[in-house]
């Protein structure tokens, strides 16, 4: 069982679980670490009933990609890999008080970082964003961000806005980047995305009108599948677009159907 503890700088010890992380790549768990004694080390729970101390390393030569890492483990353990990356970027983005630029400190009990002259505390940033699996007649909008690598479609996500609910930005990102107007919203769930620091709420809705006209600054192509079509490249497993996508094809060969129809229970 995995559960968050204050976050208070140590030193591991030779009985400890140690996850590494690295930019965009993670090892856990980390072995041998002694050789990294000099690395930032935090805590960061207790996982199998052992302190879990995760260490923030320069390199990591043979570190896993955290996408790669997602799409194969557990959701437990990828759970853990989220909040240490998600941490690691938290703690190496905000060192300086914003308001005096005093450096900030480690909270003694808390997960926050302290300003000793300010007196102020600073709790991680999470940016929320949504993503949508619009439904039209059987098929699904996949459409292809210029961020994407060539072939590769996905649904239509982005962030939430200042004075924003999830509900409006899903809306105003459909409208935005493709041109439709949707109906009969409904959320799915949510999934901590530490790329850097998002957390994914995502929802399905309905076709209600318009023809896809994708905005040629982030979306470059969209385009409506069925289920028998042949697909494109689609997202990587592990994310939360791909969850949405194989559940919803999986429901026309069962009866997952009914819960991505995009028609209020």
């Amino acid at each position: 069982m995995f559960s968050p503890a204050a976050g208070k700088l140590t030193n591991p010890r030779p009985k400890d679980f140690m996850i590494a992380v690295c930019k965009d790549k993670i090892l856990f768990p980390l072995k041998y670490h002694e050789i990294y004694r000099d690395a930032t080390a935090f805590d960061i729970g207790i996982y199998n009933g052992k302190r879990l101390v995760c260490l923030n390393l320069p390199d990591l030569e043979h570190g896993i990609p955290l996408r790669t890492f997602f799409a194969e483990e557990e959701p437990e353990i990828a759970h853990i890999a989220a909040f240490a990356s998600h941490l690691v970027w938290w703690r190496a983005t905000y060192k300086h008080c914003p308001t005096c630029g005093s450096p900030l400190k480690e909270h003694d009990f808390e997960r926050s970082l302290h300003c000793e002259i300010c007196k102020a505390d600073f709790y991680p940033v999470i940016s929320p964003a949504i993503i949508v699996s619009v439904l039209k007649e059987g098929k699904i909008l996949l459409a292809h961000n210029t961020g994407f690598p060539s072939g590769r479609y996905s649904l239509i996500a982005g962030f939430v806005e200042p004075g924003e609910s999830l509900e409006s930005a899903v809306h105003r990102e459909v409208a935005e980047e493709v041109g439709l107007r949707i109906k009969n919203l409904r959320y799915l769930e949510s999934k901590p995305w530490p790329f850097p620091n998002s957390l994914m709420a995502a929802f399905t809705a309905q076709w209600e009108s318009g023809e896809l006209k994708p905005d040629g600054i982030e979306i470059e192509r969209a385009a409506w599948y069925a289920p028998s079509d042949e697909l494109p490249d689609l997202p990587p497993k592990g994310s939360v677009a791909r969850k949405i996508i194989d559940e919803w094809l999986a429901g026309y060969n069962g009866n997952a159907y009914k819960s991505f129809s995009g028609v209020a229970q």
